[in-house]
């Protein structure tokens, strides 16, 4: 019958059957493994990229440049003068602690520097001493007029409370008033004041702290350094020289900044 094959054609039926059935086998893997393939570079994510610090904005800096006023009072707490006349030793010598005002201008040169140029006026202070030899004793006052250029380092580790140090060169007028000459309590006579320019020196030490806008209170100490004085002349009382007239002053006072 037609529906049967012979051996022969049985056999390449068969293998006509198989190799079908190979390609078929091959193409669905080829396929699948095309879909695993896509799925997994779907699924493929790149590493994230390493994260880059940004740097802190630089502060600003809370000062500038420009020119400043300032206005101070001051207690002085005199030291002990050495006084000389010509034939005489003198000792017990005193002088009286003062008060002392001043003001000035300067300049803001950076963040640490600054400086300023002051004039002071202290006020009369009471000089004394005694001659060893006779028990007399000398009596005067003197007053100086200082003019020191200043220079400052700033302390800015704070935002309102700056501490500071300085020093200060420069030159004093300091007067004499009249010499009285005073023997057991009784006058025994007088001579006249005089004047002297000489060499003065400062040295400071304080704070400064920000009020207000522009405004800033400043307190601190300062040892003064004026220099010598000396009295008038006469016949019959010899000049008393005045040496090495110092002082430790506590100051108050403003600074405006004008920005």
């Amino acid at each position: 019958m037609g529906c049967f094959l012979d051996p022969k054609h049985r056999v390449m039926a068969k293998g006509t059957l198989m190799g079908n059935l190979h390609r078929s086998t091959a193409l669905s893997c080829a396929l699948i493994l095309t879909s695993l393939a896509g799925a997994e570079a779907a699924d493929f994510r790149f590493p994230p990229q390493p994260a880059v610090s940004v740097p802190s904005p630089v502060p600003v800096p809370e000062y500038s440049n420009g020119w400043y006023f300032r206005g101070d009072i001051a207690y002085a707490f005199s030291e002990d003068p050495a006084l000389r006349q010509s034939g005489a030793r003198i000792g017990g010598e005193k002088m009286d602690d003062t008060w002392d005002f001043g003001a000035g201008f300067g300049y803001i040169f950076d963040e640490h520097f600054r400086g300023d140029v002051t004039v002071d006026y202290r006020l009369n202070a009471d000089v004394s001493g005694t001659n060893q030899t006779t028990g007399s004793l000398y009596q005067t006052d003197v007053q100086s007029t200082v003019v020191l250029a200043n220079l400052y380092y700033d302390v800015r580790s704070r935002d309102h409370f700056t501490p500071y140090v300085g020093a200060g060169l420069g030159f004093s007028y300091n007067q004499t008033d009249e010499l009285s000459l005073l023997v057991a309590g009784a006058p025994a006579g007088s001579v006249g004041g005089d004047s002297t320019t000489d060499f003065a020196a400062a040295a400071m030490a304080g704070f400064s702290y920000k009020m207000s806008e522009g405004w800033l209170f400043d307190a601190g100490y300062r040892y003064l350094y004026v220099g010598d004085a000396k009295t008038g002349d006469s016949s019959t009382i010899r000049t008393l020289k005045i040496d090495d007239i110092g002082a430790h002053e506590i100051r108050v006072g403003l600074r405006y900044e004008f920005r």
